[in-house]
Order: C-alpha cells, then sequence, then structure tokens
C-alpha cells in the first residue's frame, strides 16, 4: 500500500494539522496529522497525490512541492505502507477549508506537544519546517 502525504508550512513557521473525526471506525479517529491519503489508480505520481488530497481535503492547491521523505512505515493498525512526503509554503492568498476532519489548523511546532498526534507526524513537521528555513522560504 502506498500512501502520500504533504506538510503545508506558513511563513511564521506554523504547520497546517487536520485534526481527525472522532470516528471509531477510521484510523487514529481524534488525533491531529498533515494531510496525506492513499495513492489512486489514476494518480500519475506520488506528487500528484499529495496534491490530489491537499486539494481535496482543503481547496489549496499548491504550485510547487519539495520532496521530503520517503520511507516504510508501519501504521497502527499494523498496516505496513510506503509513503511519500512532501512539504510546500502557503501563499498566503488561499482560502484554507476543511472538507475532511473536524478543523484544519496552522499550529506552532511547540502546540504539537500538547495534541493528540502520532509521534512520526510530529518528526515530519519539523524536518518540514527545518527544510523551508534551510530554503530561505520561511
Amino acid at each position: 500500500m502506498a500512501h502520500a502525504g504533504v506538510v503545508l508550512v506558513n511563513r511564521k513557521g506554523e504547520v497546517l494539522m487536520q485534526h481527525r473525526d472522532n470516528n471509531p471506525d477510521i484510523i487514529n479517529p481524534d488525533h491531529w496529522a498533515y494531510i496525506a491519503g492513499q495513492k489512486e489508480e489514476g494518480d500519475e505520481n506520488y506528487e500528484q497525490t499529495a496534491k490530489r488530497e491537499l486539494k481535496e481535503e482543503t481547496s489549496y492547491v499548491a504550485e510547487q512541492l519539495y520532496p521530503l521523505l520517503e520511507e516504510d512505515f508501519i501504521r497502527s493498525d499494523g498496516v505496513k505502507i510506503r509513503r511519500h512526503i512532501f512539504w510546500a509554503v502557503y501563499d498566503d492568498r488561499q482560502k484554507i477549508n476543511c472538507f475532511e476532519g473536524q478543523e484544519m489548523v496552522f499550529l506552532k511546532l511547540e502546540e504539537l506537544e500538547n495534541k493528540k498526534i502520532l509521534s512520526d507526524h510530529k518528526r515530519i513537521c519539523h524536518l518540514a519546517i527545518q527544510e523551508a528555513k534551510n530554503k530561505g522560504l520561511i
């Protein structure tokens, strides 16, 4: 199984996080996560998957995605996936909507410590912020 995700960072050094639905039928209900989803048949590549998920869940259209990491990962339900994570810088123009989950919020990295979030998502958000700083984009 293959997934792709995107960490959207703003110029204040915050990351867009989705507060997942509190539905026991989904994986990690009521947790906070970056935008991600499964690669679909029509997706040409993982970057397209990440862009599609971002648009479907927030209506945001990223002009540029930067590769962050590619790794094997075992989800909390025991399923092994190959995930491809990208990052992008928020353009401060497009509205962020919430079409999936309870809410979409830009959070400071320190605020992640007080949220119900998978530890690897914290690590990945920190990596995205560091990459954006290294490129001088935030």
